[in-house]
């Protein structure tokens, strides 16, 4: 990695720097407020969910689809870079940016979990498979965004994903072997949940390596 890719990578982690402490405040505040009974659960949760998902969105908007829009994209591909080195950065730095409170809020809503006495610890797999999906979620929005030719295609992109998200939630959440232990005392992690997580690290993969195979190679990449 050349400084050029370095200071490329450096520079998301600072653009974006408010909306990462924004987020991992606000993620670490709503599992926090879940411990204040039923209904503050439920707010809380929502809160939660819904701040990791409008940061990833957020990222892949303007840290790739407004960058295009606005030709500044122009003057990064004028530097000593390639475009591979360029997707690589941008690659790197958004999902970076994103890992951060993706991270703070994944260990809010664990700890939420083991320390709340109100909150079963049968809850804990689920939150994890919930987690893991998040990232491997927004890891096909970045990927998306990169081989994107117009920000039509980025929003339609981004409404498909987050109506994943509910769909992930209800469908994964009724397997056997998650829901029979939601509300158990110890977490079980069983084959159900290690086979999901599988499939969310193969996407993941799958997502931050295909842009570096496609979309670098693009002549027309601007």
């Amino acid at each position: 990695m050349n400084i050029a890719t370095r200071k490329l990578v450096a520079k998301e982690l600072y653009v974006n720097r408010w909306m990462i402490a924004g987020t991992a405040a606000a993620t670490a505040l709503a599992a926090f407020a879940c411990t204040f009974g039923a209904t503050a659960f439920n707010v809380g949760a929502l809160a939660w969910i819904t701040a990791v998902i409008a940061c990833g969105v957020m990222l892949a908007i303007y840290g790739v689809a407004h960058e295009r829009k606005e030709q500044s994209l122009q003057f990064v591909l004028s530097l000593p870079i390639s475009i591979r080195q360029y997707v690589f950065a941008k690659t790197a730095g958004l999902l970076l940016s994103y890992m951060v409170p993706w991270l703070v809020a994944t260990a809010s809503a664990v700890v939420l979990v083991l320390a709340s006495p109100d909150v079963p610890d049968g809850l804990l797999p689920y939150v994890v498979v919930l987690s893991g999906f998040l990232l491997a979620n927004f890891s096909v929005v970045l990927c998306g965004a990169l081989h994107a030719r117009s920000e039509a295609a980025v929003v339609a992109l981004i409404i498909l994903t987050n109506m994943a998200v509910s769909v992930f939630m209800f469908v994964v959440g009724a397997l056997p072997g998650i829901r029979d232990h939601l509300s158990g005392p110890v977490p079980v992690w069983n084959a159900t949940i290690l086979n999901v997580l599988l499939v969310e690290f193969l996407v993941l993969a799958i997502a931050i390596t295909l842009p570096l195979a496609t979309a670098a190679r693009r002549r027309d990449f601007i």
